[in-house]
């Protein structure tokens, strides 16, 4: 195993680009484990994180900046939908584009992502 970084831990542009909305069941006051106060309701049983609502996105629990050591400060506790965007994947290239980064390839099984 590798002692590098994994980029995703690293770059945050999918968090600049991307409305984040999840099941209400996924809130920490519903037995899940987003916090509450970092997302709305949209409609229902649909929350979103907070900072993705409207242009130019720039999810709430992010800290620092796009491609220079953003991190999400809730990762091991983020929604699905962010656990389930997947690394090099067209969106994420596409987001890292705009962002002015380079692309990414699929995971590698030598290159786990861990926080």
């Amino acid at each position: 195993m590798s002692d590098s970084v994994h980029p995703c831990l690293t770059c945050g542009a999918c968090c600049h680009e991307y409305r984040v909305e999840f099941p209400v069941y996924e809130l920490q006051s519903m037995g899940g484990s987003v916090p509450d106060a970092l997302a709305h309701e949209v409609h229902g049983n649909r929350w979103r994180m907070d900072g993705t609502q409207r242009h130019p996105v720039r999810c709430v629990a992010l800290t620092g900046r796009c491609g220079k050591q953003s991190i999400c400060s809730i990762y091991e506790r983020r929604p699905s939908t962010c656990d389930q965007f997947q690394m090099g994947t067209e969106r994420c290239n596409e987001a890292r584009a705009r962002h002015g980064l380079p692309p990414l390839y699929a995971p590698r099984e030598d290159f786990p992502l861990a926080a």
